[in-house]
């Protein structure tokens, strides 16, 4: 024990030494570093000061030069004789400096070609030779590289001569040189690596000093602290045996005393109370110095114990050495059970000296039992009731100890089956191991829920179940109760919902549609796969919040975006709907169709904005293609109304020319022919008149073209306006035209109900004439019959004119609207051929069409169609 108090204090001792070591250590070290700083901040400050005097020299010494010219009349100012005055000036300037340490040196240099010379030097201790130049690219004189690069500051580093130095350096921009102020390192660490040696041999002196001083003084005096513990220690070892006897002195006591649960009581063996428990005085409701040394049946009398009972159980302990009983009590308005036992008090020699009553209250026991029973038949209730199969199990051997109705209904087995089974045995063989280790995880607590697992029913059916287990301690077993859920019809829900959830994936990868959720408070975005795929980029990759979003925006749409969402956060809350065009990372614009709904919270403020987005791109380059089609088609209509209007007013002046230039010569052949058939009526033969005739009729003939021709050129110039007309006074107008005829003919004419429309009346009344002349004209043997009749098609009426009359060959269907073509002789069938081609003139610009269906022989179906809008909508037809 003195041996080792002796080698800890010889380790304080060294342990002191070495801290006061460190201490010195970390002084000098700090003493350096702040040295090293005020040499490196002296450094800065005395090259910046000469470059920037070295730079006023030079500036001096130009205009001082440029102020003298030579002989020749030429200024003196050149850069090598500037160069030489500032050195001159230099020289001189650090004959006369004090000098900065005994290493200390300003060197000043300039790069010529790849080497760096050194045009003036001063060693603060004047030793040394003019520096040799050295290449630029050499490790040595970095300072001066550094200063000629441009750059200002200090570095430690090897100098022109290899040595380290700490060194200031700073470029003179104005003569193309740098300035080095140095200062070798050997200078700048050597007072501190004395101090250092200096400070480790004293530590150490002081060291030799303490031990030897510690064998001289400090040994006696250990000894006897050594002997004041060993004194000390014999005291404690004596205090404690005396405690331990007190302590066995009130063992038996203290363990009376905290039997908290259980009154004990001791007595004689003629029933005088010798001791109570605190227990007891509790119990009975008396302190133990009102009991001990009364007789026990003055305590049973004031407590209302029977005493034939008591008395029996004294025979029983007489008997049988102990004797237990349960006694009921009113205490405070409340009935307690006292559960009793009393035994005999033996001496040595076998005999009776005494009793010992222990009585323990048992009510709250008995309600807890009792809480304990109403649990365990809810708890039957709860299970049985339950609508998920629930099934109890050992946790440490997996057999099933316990099942409910339900379990047997999911399993196919009643409840005998099932009680005693391994938990493995209810799922499929194959998978016995799988589900084994499940079980362990369940009751290391590894895991709470397992799906996608299958149970087996009796019949060899597989069910699909979710289970949730927990284990459960109940103190005499450690069980894992199991609740096993049906998910067949959840199953089928999910894969529903998958299937569909897939079928709108893939609609809108067709549409080109995505959708997106934003959540207004937080800023966080999310997007389906598609709109990933519409913004070129690979699924669940950035935009994650709505900045990011922007910042795929095209920036000239940018704003339009921005203004949209502040439109549609502001009241009344208008839907998000705007076209606007994305950046795609590779540089491809997409066009994009927009559209969101916002969710408000109960306060009536935006919490989050659902939307999709739709890729429009080829809908808006078919526009834009549209839009030039259009373009063009509006400068082919332009340019085809001028050919119109040129042609318009061609045919004007032909119905003019026509209708006068001739007209007028046809009109004169006809008089003087007529004249001369009544001057000369009976001297002219028959041939002649016949001839005469022949004349006068092609007159008429020619006559009858050009107005036939003349009314075909004004259908167009000279019709009136279109307004709403009725149809039926029209055919009623028509047929009064043609009504000599139709008596003549014995015509029977039929018509549907006829609309309203707009139309140019007179040409209307031109098209039924024409029409219905024809059907009357170009008839069979039999009477004509003719039916108009009309039905409304989508935005057109559509007319019909049919006949019974002789018909036409289908191949001349389109011919026969050809203005001047006839199928058939003037002598047989009368008319100029320009009927038909009027009508289609008439119907084409009121916008509608006309086509004729027939069968030679069969009669002919005319039909033409009309718009049902209004005068404006015809008109801009």
């Amino acid at each position: 024990m003195f041996i080792s108090d002796r080698y800890r204090i010889l380790l304080l001792m060294a342990i002191l030494a070495v801290v006061g070591l460190a201490i010195g250590g970390a002084t000098l070290i700090i003493l350096y570093n702040t040295s090293f700083d005020q040499t490196r901040e002296r450094l800065i400050e005395a090259v910046q000061s000469r470059a920037r005097l070295i730079e006023a020299m030079a500036r001096h010494t130009r205009r001082h030069l440029e102020e003298h010219h030579d002989a020749a009349g030429v200024s003196m100012a050149s850069p090598e004789r500037i160069l030489a005055e500032i050195l001159d000036q230099l020289r001189e300037a650090h004959e006369h400096f004090p000098g900065m340490g005994r290493t200390g040196e300003f060197t000043l240099g300039q790069r010529q070609g790849d080497e760096i010379v050194f045009l003036l030097h001063r060693r603060h201790d004047n030793t040394g030779d003019t520096p040799i130049p050295v290449p630029h690219n050499s490790l040595v004189a970095e300072p001066m590289r550094r200063a000629l690069s441009g750059n200002s500051g200090w570095v430690v580093g090897m100098d022109y001569r290899g040595v380290e130095v700490l060194a200031a350096h700073e470029p003179v921009r104005l003569l193309g040189m740098g300035i080095v102020a140095k200062l070798d390192m050997a200078e700048v660490r050597h007072p501190y690596e004395v101090a250092a040696g200096l400070a480790f041999f004293a530590g150490l002196g002081v060291i030799l000093i303490g031990v030897l001083f510690f064998f001289r003084v400090g040994e006696p005096l250990l000894r006897q602290i050594h002997e004041a513990a060993l004194l000390r220690e014999s005291r404690r070892h004596l205090e404690e045996a005396r405690a331990a006897l007190q302590e066995k002195a009130v063992y038996l006591d203290n363990i009376l005393r905290t039997a908290t649960d259980m009154a004990i009581v001791a007595t004689d063996r003629d029933f005088l109370i010798l001791y109570c428990n605190p227990a007891a005085e509790v119990m009975h409701g008396l302190s133990a110095s009102e009991v001990i040394g009364r007789h026990l049946e003055e305590i049973h009398k004031q407590r209302d114990v029977d005493p034939e009972r008591f008395a029996l159980g004294i025979e029983h302990v007489r008997i049988d050495g102990e004797h237990t009983y349960e006694v009921r009590s009113s205490q405070g308005g409340r009935e307690r059970i006292i559960h009793s036992r009393v035994s005999g008090i033996l001496d040595d020699a076998g005999g009776l000296v005494g009793y010992l009553l222990m009585a323990r209250d048992v009510s709250d026991e008995r309600a807890v039992i009792h809480s304990l029973e109403k649990s365990e038949r809810r708890y039957r209730l709860l299970v049985e009731s339950a609508n998920d199969a629930i099934l109890v199990a050992d946790a440490d051997t997996g057999v099933i100890v316990d099942a409910n109705p339900m379990a047997e209904a999911l399993l196919g087995r009643p409840l005998a089956d099932i009680l005693g089974k391994h938990q493995t045995d209810l799922h499929p063989i194959e998978e016995m191991e799988h589900y084994a280790r499940l079980f362990a995880d369940h009751v290391e607590g590894r895991r709470k829920t397992v799906d996608n697992v299958e149970v087996l029913r009796a019949d060899g059916q597989r069910v699909p179940v979710e289970i949730r287990a927990a284990v459960t301690d109940l103190g005499d077993q450690r069980v894992i109760l199991g609740i096993f859920r049906d998910v067949t019809e959840r199953r089928r829900s999910e894969e529903t919902l998958r299937l569909s959830r897939e079928s709108l994936v893939k609609a809108q990868m067709i549409a080109h549609l995505g959708n997106w959720d934003w959540d207004v408070r937080t800023n966080e975005l999310e997007w389906s796969d598609e709109v990933y795929h519409i913004f070129g980029l690979p699924p669940k990759t950035c935009l994650a919040s709505f900045d990011d979003y922007l910042h795929a925006v095209h920036p000239l749409d940018r704003s339009l975006v921005e203004e949209s969402i502040r439109r549609t956060l502001a009241e009344p809350y208008p839907p998000y709907d705007i076209e606007h065009r994305i950046l795609r990372p590779d540089g491809g614009e997409v066009y994009v169709h927009e559209r969101g709904a916002l969710i408000l919270d109960v306060e009536n403020r935006p919490v989050r904005m659902l939307g999709t987005v739709q890729d429009i791109t080829q809908r808006k380059l078919m526009a834009l293609r549209m839009q030039t089609l259009n373009q063009e088609l509006e400068l082919r209509v332009t340019l085809r109304t001028r050919d119109l209007e040129r042609s318009n007013r061609d045919l004007q002046q032909f119905a003019y020319v026509a209708s006068h230039d001739l007209q007028e010569p046809l009109r004169l052949v006809a008089g003087f022919v007529q004249l001369l058939e009544k001057r000369y009526a009976g001297a002219l033969d028959e041939k002649a008149t016949q001839y005469i005739a022949y004349v006068v009729d092609g007159v008429k003939h020619m006559d009858a073209l050009i107005n036939s021709l003349l009314a075909y050129a004004r259908v167009e110039t000279q019709g009136e306006a279109l307004t709403l007309v009725s149809c039926d006074s029209v055919l009623d107008r028509a047929l009064r035209y043609l009504s000599r005829i139709c008596v003549a003919s014995e015509a029977v004419i039929t018509r549907d109900p006829l609309p309203q429309l707009t139309a140019d009346e007179g040409q209307l009344i031109q098209v039924f004439q024409n029409l219905i002349g024809n059907a009357l004209k170009f008839r069979g043997e039999v009477a004509p019959r003719i039916h108009v009749g009309c039905r409304r098609e989508g935005a057109e009426w559509l007319f019909t004119v049919r006949d019974n009359g002789i018909g036409i060959d289908a191949q001349y269907a389109e011919r026969i609207f050809v203005i001047f073509q006839k199928l058939h002789a003037r002598s047989r069938y009368e008319g100029t051929g320009i009927g038909l081609a009027l009508c289609k003139r008439i119907i084409e610009r009121h916008g509608g069409r006309i086509w004729v269906e027939s069968t030679q022989g069969e009669g002919s179906a005319f039909h033409f169609t009309l718009p049902a809008g209004t005068p404006e909508n015809v008109a801009a037809l």
